[in-house]
């Protein structure tokens, strides 16, 4: 399941880490995020690596919507409301410049990829007040906006709230030539920290400053990361078609999303939370809405991606904790990760540099309002207990009664496992135990993983390692 990104650019393979060296600062993951923080440290003068345990852009960027917006769906009431309009607006103003930041970039080193301002515009089908009530808090937080009931959607709206002069491009257009510029190993996966010294299995880099992009930091304390984190799933396909939309638009609820890429229009939604098998394929669902809304509709490509959801909304960049002196972490972007990630190497950037900004409070790890947060703690710990609960259920059946093309629980070798037979009837057996902090995974039928409910690690029905905090390589057992 290749997206329209992956189709269209494809990285040099960089070489693995080959003995000890020493370096200013290291990044940990080579997604959008990783290359942006390397790229603007590299601008201030600032010797850095990046260590990317598989391939460089081969997680969650290539698999974006890719809009560059500060409109994050209803937030910037939610903000206002859990930590003040100074808040909001900070929040605003630096994603604001984060747009503004990719543009210059791309204008700076004559990149094309596809880069195009656009409208973003969240629109409603039910609850047309809480769009007004969000619109006169982004305003409040320095927004251009204002709320309409006419769109280009082909089917009626309650209302729609547009942010101008927002954008969109292809990602991995603009990160190839980024990242040709910098120093990358690839296939060097970090085992773990001590002090300042990043031990992976083809050596050990040492540096002043370590930052996490990694997507979900694996180290689990401190930081408490896992209580603080969910992760969420969700489905795009792609089709041709010779109309163009002048805005990117998302549904304030759980519905769809639409942009258009050249002579394609894509279609997201489905979204679920990680290790909670949907009742319908969300890609067949995605396939259906557009058929019926666009009678033309010729699927051309269909992808996934995961999503860290903090507990209120806003992402978690800065300093990791206060007991890791020199340490930086850029995670919980919230579906919004083409904006959050230059937002993160600006404000990572900028701390390295010992360059002071009080707009970056907001977006600081140590954060806390009760007010903003509780209700997604509750339902996160609920989720942690309902992971760890189901490793207490039995299995009723042996791995020979899995039939071809199914996964189920089995009882293997007097012990619980998940078995998937293929459709060649290959037999693979994995434990269910997630070796990040032992819940139990469950089976995803549309993308043929095991997944975990409380934390979200992934593995392929081989059994190997798809998505973090998990760093186990596989998990197979046959």
């Amino acid at each position: 399941m290749d997206s329209l990104w992956s189709k269209s650019v494809s990285f040099k393979r960089r070489a693995a880490l080959e003995g000890d060296i020493k370096v200013n600062t290291a990044v940990i993951g080579g997604g959008i995020a990783g290359l942006l923080t390397a790229y603007r440290l590299r601008e201030k003068g600032i010797d850095a690596v990046v260590l990317e345990a598989r391939g460089i852009c081969g997680g969650q960027t290539k698999n974006t919507t890719a809009k560059i917006t500060s409109q994050h769906g209803i937030l910037y009431s939610k903000i206002e409301t859990g930590y003040g309009r100074a808040a909001a607006k900070h929040y605003a103003a630096v994603n604001q410049k984060a747009i503004s930041d990719y543009e210059r970039i791309i204008s700076e080193k004559n990149i094309s990829c596809h880069f195009e301002r656009k409208k973003a515009v969240l629109y409603t089908l039910h609850d047309k007040e809480k769009l007004f009530k969000e619109r006169d808090a982004a305003r409040q937080a320095g927004i251009d906006c204002g709320v309409t009931d006419k769109t280009e959607l082909p089917f009626p709206v309650k209302a729609a709230l547009v942010f101008e002069n927002q954008a969109q491009f292809n990602p991995l257009e603009f990160l190839l030539p980024i990242s040709q510029e910098l120093r990358i190993y690839e296939d060097t996966p970090v085992i773990k920290i001590v002090g300042n010294r990043i031990i992976t299995d083809r050596g050990t880099v040492t540096a002043r400053n370590i930052v996490f992009a990694c997507h979900y930091p694996f180290v689990n304390f401190p930081g408490l990361y896992f209580l603080r984190m969910s992760q969420e799933r969700s489905y795009v396909v792609s089709t041709e078609w010779n109309g163009n939309l002048e805005g990117m638009y998302i549904d304030a609820g759980n519905g769809l999303s639409f942009r258009t890429y050249e002579n394609q229009l894509l279609i997201g939604g489905g979204a679920h939370r990680t290790g909670e098998a949907p009742e319908n394929d969300p890609f067949e669902m995605l396939v259906k809405k557009g058929k019926m809304l666009f009678p033309e509709f010729n699927e051309t490509a269909r992808w996934s991606a995961q999503d860290c959801i903090t507990l209120d909304g806003i992402p978690y960049i800065g300093e990791f904790s206060c007991a890791f002196k020199n340490v930086y972490v850029a995670t919980g972007f919230n579906k919004w990760g083409m904006t959050s990630s230059m937002a993160a190497a600006s404000i990572i950037s900028d701390k390295i540099c010992g360059k002071g900004d009080h707009r970056y409070w907001v977006f600081s790890p140590s954060r806390f309002s009760p007010i903003a947060g509780a209700k997604n703690f509750c339902t996160n710990t609920k989720e942690t207990i309902k992971g760890f609960a189901k490793r207490l259920e039995t299995a009723d059946i042996t791995a020979e009664g899995v039939r071809n093309g199914e996964a189920r629980v089995v009882r293997y070798n007097g012990k619980k496992a998940g078995a998937y037979r293929d459709e060649n009837g290959k037999l693979y057996v994995v434990t269910l135990k997630c070796p990040h902090l032992k819940c139990e995974l469950n089976w995803n039928e549309t993308t043929k993983t095991w997944d975990c409910p409380c934390h979200g690690s992934r593995y392929d029905y081989k059994g190997d390692l798809l998505d973090n905090p998990a760093q186990s390589i596989s998990i197979l057992i046959n």
